[in-house]
């Protein structure tokens, strides 16, 4: 569990409270639900720390970052004909500070570097690993554009690398289904920028578990890959649906659909999808594997740590504008689809950096617990 004094530092008052908040948008708040993970604030997964023993040399070659800039929800009321409705309610960030969020990153990799010195790993110079044959190798098959828009099961995101790194993923089969974007909600949001990642490319990097751990062998150091998602809040749509019948045979019916919308705006550390990979100069080339078939915590090394639960803080970093759209379906089947949309924008910068920091460092510091040497 987080300690007190970091809760009290995560969790920020309410400059507008939610009951003003759903005042103005015409919405109340809603969270939601997390994948059920094992008590504890951080797990290993598929393996323990008895991986690491061979060295205490480290190699950090990616901290990437996922800030999640849109996410939705949708509902219906699975009716038939004239009652059937459905309602979208969507949170967008679009207008992302990329500088920022680069600061944001950089001083992550600082931090981390220095929480693995203080757990007690020598970490490996970087200009030692930037030379490394085996890095090249790996930037050359795997590497994109820092900065890619990319999208997963939630929305949106913007992925950010450290700045003298270069962004790259894990190979698809390490990582289950949650980060490949099914469900993009921003309007031009596009995956498919100049050099950005795409979901394609990812299933073409097979041989990068064999490089990690060909660099690891050459450096004599377990390659670290730290990854984190931070979280914009939850959205909630509902639709309700009523048919009315009038009062002859030959008068037909009527139908009244109740559309609404929830948003809960809320910066945190998503569990299950933040944590640090270790690949180990004994690991295993071929990789591991996880379920194609549910949204899985990853396996991107041979001993990997995760975040089982999620760090929650400020309410209170954005205000929004909001508009709302229905499309009629006249006929047989009356009805109407409505799509709410909320868009966000950043009001204090320099405390949305404070905070996502702060938070990953509290991350870090339950993560590395588990491996301190």
């Amino acid at each position: 569990m987080i300690s007190l004094p970091v809760r009290r530092f995560l969790t920020r008052t309410l400059k507008i409270s939610s009951v003003a908040l759903s005042l103005l948008l015409g919405l109340t708040a809603s969270a939601k639900k997390e994948e059920p993970m094992p008590s504890g604030p951080a797990v290993f997964t598929g393996s323990s720390a008895a991986g690491l023993a061979g060295t205490k040399r480290v190699a950090i070659t990616s901290v990437l970052v996922s800030f999640q800039v849109s996410t939705s929800h949708r509902t219906d009321t699975n009716g038939i004909l004239a009652n059937k409705s459905d309602t979208e309610a969507k949170m967008v960030w679009p207008t992302v500070d990329n500088a920022e969020l680069g600061a944001i990153t950089d001083e992550i990799y600082a931090q981390l570097q220095a929480d693995l010195a203080a757990h007690g790993f020598e970490v490996v110079p970087q200009a030692t690993v930037l030379a490394s044959p085996a890095y090249q190798k790996i930037t050359k098959l795997a590497g994109f554009k820092n900065f890619s828009k990319y999208g997963n099961m939630e929305g949106d995101v913007m992925l950010v690398e450290a700045s003298s790194l270069t962004p790259y993923v894990p190979f698809s089969l390490e990582v289950g289904t949650f980060p490949y974007p099914f469900k993009g909600v921003i309007k031009g949001w596009s995956s498919k920028d100049s050099g950005g990642l795409t979901a394609n490319s990812t299933y073409y990097t097979a041989d990068l578990p064999k490089l990690e751990v060909e660099l690891a062998k050459e450096l004599n150091a377990h390659v670290v890959k730290a990854t984190y998602l931070v979280m914009l809040g939850s959205a909630k749509a509902g639709t309700e649906g009523r048919m009315f019948r009038a009062g002859t045979a030959h008068s037909g019916s009527s139908v009244t659909n109740t559309h609404t919308a929830k948003i809960f705006p809320q910066v945190g550390i998503r569990a299950t999808h933040t944590r640090i990979a270790f690949r180990t100069p004994t690991g295993n080339p071929k990789g591991q594997t996880t379920s194609r078939a549910k949204p899985v915590p990853a396996k991107d090394g041979d001993v990997v740590v995760t975040l089982a639960q999620p760090l929650l803080g400020a309410t209170d970093l954005f205000s929004f504008t909001s508009y709302s759209e229905g499309k009629g379906v006249w006929g047989i089947a009356p009805g109407a689809d409505m799509k709410f949309t909320f868009t966000a924008t950043l009001t204090d910068p320099k405390a949305y950096h404070d905070e996502v920091v702060a938070m990953v460092k509290a991350a870090q510091k339950d993560l590395l617990a588990l491996v301190k040497q």
